[in-house]
């Protein structure tokens, strides 16, 4: 009897680890659900960027993730670890993007991301990391959880951007109007894309349950025909039914995004499913639910204002009226949509940064310096873009032809392990078309437009869904034992913790105070009673994230405002040295040099600094961005003052060439003409500026001033005929009515 209860005392024991571990497994497995379901949805009103609330979000759930692992692997004292070779090629890619950081032209803002964009190494690590989590802890039975947890999150979304679109929206979005609701997302573009996940998901999940359980009305057998005995509906049946009104409700998200790279996302998804399914979807069943979307469809284009095939039609029309246009009408201007000189400018920046790139997500730093033109004439002189708007060519900026090559090296392979798998897993197949055509409506979709959070975690999501999928064999089982000692256990617990911690603080706490302090500045900079809570706010972000170049800008220019007001001394200096930490954090920002050169010029009016101190920052912020029309003329400004008319001239000129309605340029330009008495000049050089942009509102102004000129000289017919110009382009304008009644 002693032995006996001695065994069953070893087996409980022996039992118990294990209960824990599976405890924990499951655990692990809501959290990731969790995951999947919360982040997209996740938004506060009290911070100015989407992006840090969504990672706060996501790193806060990841820490507790790894938290019950490290807790489940000291339990326990082994490692369960499903790995696969294909696991070598994320840890390549991710390698190439670590190189590529340290390397890179800002390594602090490659690794945390620039702001408003926020896709630099921790978030690709986050990423990583979330897929490994996948493979280890969702198993083929559990991929319907992560699949139909997309969905879910893709309903409330969906749900919420209806109700946006009928007014009923509490919350006042920035990028909000009439016809593109942002739902939970911030921008369109996002909701799109994303809901084209949930759709495309539950579209194979709704097939698989029309085909499970349609019943046969008609039973054949040895030529006898039999009518099926009819039995009461099961839960399994009517699943067929509620993904069917998820289908709808996610439908009529996604049309409100109007988001084009969406529907060819979308599009891209459905031809693999239709292709490699098409028999299960030729059901009745699936047809009506085929001709809702079509009505939804027709109903969404009627009207003008979120018509996505109106859409589809501006952007073919502006691509064919540029075609057809004289040689002489479109010289200088941009002949297509404004993100073809985008990726214009940014295969500038790659046949210049050849191998490992710029960094991750330094775009909106260098992008300024390798900007064309046409790009800044398309966009708008101050644009700046941190994303190329296509994902091959920003992975390319960033990481290089390394950083591509190991991209569509770790795509290919993964494309012949869903192959494999696909051939192999007949019970896997619907499945397996979701997660396959969710992947490639991610690929298209992100050659159009910009990658946000939520469809970067979904992609990698999908991919490590793919490696489970295949996943057949047992996991391999690392014992530690030197686990045994519980002290140990204690201290590595203590460390797990103590890391955690230090990383919520840095990593999640303190960026989150940061944006919350630049949002309340930003509400307060308005309200001149309030400017000094404002400058506190903004100088509270820098404190709690030194690291984000729009919270230097906002105090660097904060000061400068205010010193062009008040003209003191300690104010200049608070200005120039808010300015010096910009540019000693970022030498390329054209922002702190045009600052630096304002607050030497401002110096110079009180006389407390020579003004040829205002040169040279006027000069590197040309340096760091050439077509910025700002810098032009406050260099051109500063040459008028010391009596250099040429280069005064040409600056002025400059300004111009990227924005010919910058009026404080063309008033600094005639003033400089009218200073010298050369009116002739003037009205050549108006006349060639005119050349750019010849049949824009914009040119107006310019075109008073070449009026102006002709009547200095007394041509009182040129000057007419330039007004009835003119009058055609403004018909209210006071000039031409002066001059031709």
């Amino acid at each position: 009897m002693g032995m006996d209860d001695d065994k069953e005392k070893t087996m409980s024991i022996k039992k118990q680890p294990d209960k824990s571990y599976d405890y924990l497994n499951k655990a692990i497995a809501l959290i990731l659900c969790l995951i999947v379901f919360i982040v997209p949805l996740y938004f506060g009103l009290n911070m100015n960027s989407l992006d840090i609330q969504k990672f706060a979000c996501l790193h806060v759930l990841m820490l507790i993730i790894l938290w019950l692992w490290i807790g489940q692997i000291v339990l326990s004292g082994k490692i369960r670890l499903v790995w696969s070779p294909w696991c070598y090629l994320v840890l390549i890619y991710v390698g190439v993007n670590v190189a590529a950081t340290v390397c890179s032209v800002n390594p602090t803002v490659s690794f945390f991301g620039f702001y408003g964009h926020h896709e630099g190494l921790l978030s690709l690590i986050s990423y990583v990391v979330l897929f490994f989590i996948i493979i280890n802890f969702i198993d083929r039975l559990k991929i319907p959880w992560v699949l139909t947890t997309v969905i879910l999150s893709c309903v409330v979304a969906g749900s919420y951007g209806v109700i946006q679109r009928l007014g009923l929206d509490p919350v006042k979005w920035e990028l909000f109007n009439a016809g593109r609701c942002p739902s939970t997302f911030g921008n369109p573009i996002g909701f799109g894309n994303y809901l084209s996940f949930g759709l495309l998901f539950g579209f194979c999940l709704y097939l698989l349950w029309v085909n499970k359980f349609t019943p046969s009305s008609i039973i054949k057998k040895k030529g006898i025909q039999k009518q099926a005995i009819s039995s009461p509906p099961s839960f399994g049946q009517n699943l067929k039914y509620i993904y069917g009104i998820f289908l709808i409700l996610m439908y009529l998200g996604f049309c409100t995004s109007q988001t084009r790279a969406s529907y060819l996302g979308l599009f891209g998804g459905l031809v693999l499913i239709f292709g490699l399914s098409w028999k299960a979807v030729l059901k009745k069943e699936v047809l009506v639910i085929a001709g809702i979307i079509l009505i939804i469809t027709i109903g969404f284009n009627l009207n003008p204002e979120t018509s996505m095939f109106l859409r589809f039609q501006q952007a073919a029309s502006e691509l064919t009226t540029k075609a057809t246009q004289h040689e002489d009408e479109v010289k200088g201007q941009p002949s297509g949509p404004a993100r073809f000189f985008i990726w214009n400018s940014v295969y500038r920046i790659v046949k210049a940064n050849p191998i490992l790139g710029t960094g991750l997500d330094t775009l909106g730093i260098v992008y300024p310096q390798y900007k064309s033109i046409e790009s800044a004439r398309a966009e708008g002189a101050y644009a700046v873009a941190a994303s190329a708007h296509n994902e091959l060519l920003d992975i390319a900026a960033s990481s290089g032809l390394a950083g591509i090559f190991s991209y569509l090296c770790l795509l290919v392979f993964f494309c012949i392990l869903w192959i494999k798998v696909y051939r192999s897993s007949p019970d896997q197949r619907l499945y397996l078309c979701a997660i396959g055509g969710g992947i490639i409506a991610h690929l298209i979709q992100n050659q159009l437009s910009p990658t946000g959070i939520a469809d970067s975690c979904a992609f990698w999501v999908m991919l490590g869904l793919i490696v489970s999928s295949a996943a057949a064999s047992e996991p391999r089982i690392i014992r530690l034992n030197w686990l045994n000692d519980v002290l140990i256990k204690i201290l590595v617990i203590v460390a797990a913790v103590a890391g955690g911690l230090i990383f919520l603080i840095y990593m999640v706490i303190k960026p989150c105070i940061a944006d919350f302090n630049y949002e309340q500045g930003t509400l307060l900079a308005g309200n001149t009673e309030m400017e000094q809570q404002a400058i506190y706010r903004f100088e509270r972000a820098v404190e709690y994230n030194p690291y984000e170049i729009q919270y230097m800008r906002e105090v660097a220019a904060f000061y400068v405002n205010k010193a062009q007001v008040s003209l003191q001394k300690e104010t200049m200096d608070k200005t120039i040295k808010s300015a010096q930490t910009l540019i000693k954090f970022n030498p390329y920002d054209a922002v702190g040099h045009c600052i630096m050169g304002a607050s030497y010029y401002l110096l110079n009016k009180i006389g407390e600094s020579p003004l040829s101190l205002a040169l040279s920052p006027y000069q590197q912020a040309i340096k760091a961005d050439p077509f910025n029309p700002d810098p032009h003329n406050c260099l051109g400004l500063v040459y008028l003052e010391i009596k250099d008319y040429q280069k005064a001239r040409k600056e002025f000129k400059d300004a111009l060439q990227s924005d010919i309605s910058y009026s404080v340029a063309v008033n600094n330009l005639h003033r400089t003409y009218l200073e010298q008495g050369n009116i002739e000049e003037a009205i050549t050089a108006y006349k060639e500026l005119l050349k750019i942009a010849p049949q824009v509102v914009g040119s107006v102004l310019l075109r008073e001033k070449l009026v102006d000129a002709y009547l200095r000289l007394g041509r009182q017919d040129e000057a007419k005929k330039e007004c009835e110009v003119i009058k055609r382009l403004d018909p209210g304008n006071a000039v031409a009515k002066q001059v031709i009644g």
